[in-house]
């Protein structure tokens, strides 16, 4: 009998696909022995959601979850035993109170179960239907939100990371708002705080005075405003220096960590209890001086509460030493409190951000920047598995987008640089993060803008020391950031910004071979200005319904050539009802085209030119002419 390919779906770094885990796995201590550890909820090097799957393609497998509303600490591991050599499944489960006497039975169902349809999809569905019922999403879908800034969902096309706060670098961002033709978001790097805040270990202290007043650039923040563009400034916001002010409070808040972690992460930061109430009420005040004084229009906060384990296990803290609901109670506190204070400030909602996600911030956070969608172009939370992403045997999927899209924080991803040397990777990866409902992010945190003219980014007014490269704009590269800036906010904005994932149909296209050259990553790394190859599916390919009337398909070829596709389109797999007075509209920068009725399945051919969006969208008949495909 043919033997199937298998795979395991797991939600580490919001998704991941591994293929043939029992052969791609090895018995060995560390990433390679698949996910020997993976604590929850962790969004940097540990699990998102609370299930994972296993299963033979076209036939079914096994589903492994954790029924916990209570915001418990606990493992979802899959690995191969190093003893047996067999494949192994095992939930590890944190006592929220470490003490003499204590239970350590959790109070919370643990679920296995069968899939039937050998796809990931499957097990994405079932959790979904679990996950929507419990308290992070009560808050209700996005789109009826009013306590969510509109101006991050519908208006800005594209954001940038990490450009210089502290030094003008104005003109970048005329170019920037220039290229995309829409609004664009800048996270400004972290070197605007006054006592200093970089990538090579300086830290404010616990001190107010030691953050602000801040030293952004007036030339950044007029432009920014100039422009109608949005800003946010960067902050390590648990992260405290003892040395430059006020060093006993601080001291006494450093949450204490578990000598034993279970996780690749060594969480070596110093990072601050926010059960304490002195960090909790200096990162409200603190915030609330950031707001009053530069009025920004978001706060992102780095290395923060996705980045480090939800335990401490201090003795003179308000809370238990343990791990889980009182940690994480807290830490939704902290962030609560803040944006209340910070929108009573400013008289408006101002975004707060993070870096990675979990499930558990979706009632209180609004935007999250990631990396794994750029990868091999990019580092850290791909790094484990980056050999097995080049050779196919490992996928990043959307899995948490497709869980929780239309009631979760905004994706920024993307990593994305505009030079010719970065490679046409970047055709791919823009792609997939705008058609996955991402918002695409140009990365500056460690190498320079490009060159702009005369113009070229000063290596020593960075926060970290990158190398010098004269590398220019390639002007194909410019195009698609406006393609992508403008399906983002344009035809396409009700179903990326506000849409439920659906499974996209399968297309027959030839895979594509795309260049790469990593120069953006920290230079001790060992894959610091790597140069190769990556084969991926020529067509990158998504699916969306809207308020139950619309649903599209979005598409864009990656290769340089015209690709035709056979494409079946299936209205009630989108969770639109059959009825006669739904049209097929195919809409490109050239324009629409209403393609005819459709009530039932059908197969159409279709012409996609090269490296640009087309979309197919269902929806009520507008009762124009009807036109044939093209």
């Amino acid at each position: 009998a043919r033997r199937l390919p298998t795979a395991l779906v797991h939600s580490q770094g919001t998704g991941f696909l591994f293929r043939d885990p029992l052969a791609t796995f090895l018995p060995e201590e560390g990433p390679r022995q698949g996910l020997r550890f993976s604590p929850y909820p962790e969004g940097f090097s540990g699990s998102t959601m609370q299930f994972m799957a296993y299963y033979a393609e076209e036939r079914g497998g096994f589903y492994f979850a954790t029924r916990d509303a209570g915001k418990a600490m606990k493992w979802l591991n899959s690995y191969k035993d190093i003893a047996s050599g067999l494949l192994t499944a095992s939930f590890m489960h944190q006592a929220p109170h470490v003490a003499s006497g204590q239970s350590f039975a959790p109070d919370y169902p643990v679920e296995i179960s069968a899939l039937f349809e050998g796809t990931w999809y499957e097990a994405a569905e079932r959790y979904k239907a679990w996950a929507i019922r419990q308290p992070w999403t009560q808050q209700g879908p996005l789109a009826q939100r009013t306590d969510r800034p509109k101006w991050l969902h519908e208006d800005v096309g594209i954001c940038t990371f990490g450009i210089n706060a502290a030094h003008d670098r104005s003109e970048w961002l005329d170019a920037f708002h220039k290229a995309a033709g829409t609004p664009v978001f800048h996270i400004l790097g972290p070197n605007w705080a006054r006592s200093g805040q970089d990538y090579m270990g300086t830290l404010p202290g616990g001190a107010i005075t030691d953050w602000v007043p801040g030293r952004f650039s007036h030339a950044n923040l007029d432009t920014i405003r100039r422009n109608g563009d949005r800003w946010a400034p960067f902050e390590f916001d648990l992260l405290c220096s003892h040395s430059s002010s006020r060093p006993e409070p601080v001291l006494q808040c450093r949450q204490v960590l578990p000598a034993r972690k279970y996780s690749f992460d060594r969480y070596t930061f110093p990072f601050m209890c926010p059960a304490t109430p002195f960090w909790h009420d200096l990162h409200v005040a603190r915030d609330a001086r950031i707001v009053a004084e530069h009025d920004p229009d978001a706060i992102y906060y780095d290395i923060s509460l996705n980045n480090v384990l939800m335990a401490c296990r201090s003795q003179h803290h308000p809370h238990h030493p343990g791990g889980g609901q009182e940690i994480a109670d807290a830490y939704a506190r902290m962030l609560a409190d803040t944006k209340a204070e910070i929108a009573r400030v400013a008289g408006r909602p101002v975004a707060i951000g993070t870096e990675m996600v979990t499930e558990l911030v979706i009632p209180f956070v609004d935007f999250y920047q990631a990396r794994a969608e750029a990868s091999p172009a990019s580092s850290f939370e791909a790094d484990f598995w980056r050999k097995w992403l080049i050779e196919g045997k490992v996928e990043k999927i959307p899995l948490f987008a497709y869980v929780y899209h239309e009631y979760g924080p905004l994706r920024m991803d993307g990593w994305g640089k505009l030079s010719l040397e970065l490679g046409d990777i970047f055709y791919w990866i823009a792609s997939r993060v705008v058609l996955w409902g991402g918002l695409f992010e140009l990365n500056y945190e460690f190498s320079p803008l490009e060159v702009l003219g005369e113009h070229s980014d000063d290596p020593g007014e960075h926060y970290y020391p990158f190398d010098r490269r004269e590398y220019r704009i390639d002007p194909e590269k410019l195009a698609f950031l406006a393609e992508i800036a403008r399906t983002r906010t344009g035809w396409a904005r009700d179903y990326l910004a506000y849409g439920t994932m659906r499974r996209p149909p399968a297309l027959n296209v030839a895979p594509v071979t795309l260049s790469y050259f990593l120069y953006n990553c920290g230079k001790g790394l060992p894959h610091y200005e790597e140069r190769g190859t990556i084969t991926v599916p020529g067509v990158v390919c998504s699916a969306w319904s809207y308020g139950g009337e619309r649903a599209a398909i979005l598409m864009a070829n990656l290769h340089d050539t015209p690709q035709t596709v056979e494409i079946r389109i299936d209205p009630q797999s989108y969770g639109l009802e059959a009825r006669e007075a739904t049209e097929l509209c195919r809409i490109a920068k050239d324009g629409e085209v209403v393609l005819g009725g459709v009530s039932e399945a059908q197969t159409l051919s279709l012409s996609l030119p090269p490296r640009e969006i087309v979309g197919l969208e269902m929806r009520p008949e507008s009762g124009r002419e009807r036109q044939g495909v093209r």
